[in-house]
């Protein structure tokens, strides 16, 4: 398996941002933050259309989180700059609702 250590994550958003969503990455998973960072400039302009306002972001992912299951949650501050968090967390119990814009992955896996 490859090892990752860093992801990207797009979101387009209304011109007035109150509304945003999860736009798909040409890459998501990066063997180091420096090849996430090189590739978020491309990113961002290729994900650009009329109307839509697109922030990026890359996260640290640990490596040993590989075989755990992990929650990636995101936010647009007030100053409009994307937060990202990467977190290992313990399989949702059953019933649990989760919430919006947390997107619980497992197993950590690279998609190119």
């Amino acid at each position: 398996m490859e090892h990752i250590a860093a992801i990207m994550l797009l979101v387009g958003c209304n011109s007035g941002s109150l509304a945003c969503e999860e736009l798909p990455a040409p890459q998501v998973a990066f063997e180091t933050m420096q090849d996430c960072l090189g590739a978020l400039p491309a990113a961002l302009g290729d994900a650009g259309v009329s109307k839509r306002i697109v922030h990026g972001r890359c996260a640290a992912v640990d490596p040993a989180w590989v075989e755990e299951d992990v929650e990636i949650t995101w936010h647009l501050t007030r100053q409009n700059r994307l937060e990202v968090s990467v977190q290992t967390v313990s399989p949702p119990a059953e019933g649990l609702v989760i919430a919006e814009n947390v997107h619980p992955v497992h197993p950590l896996a690279a998609t190119h």
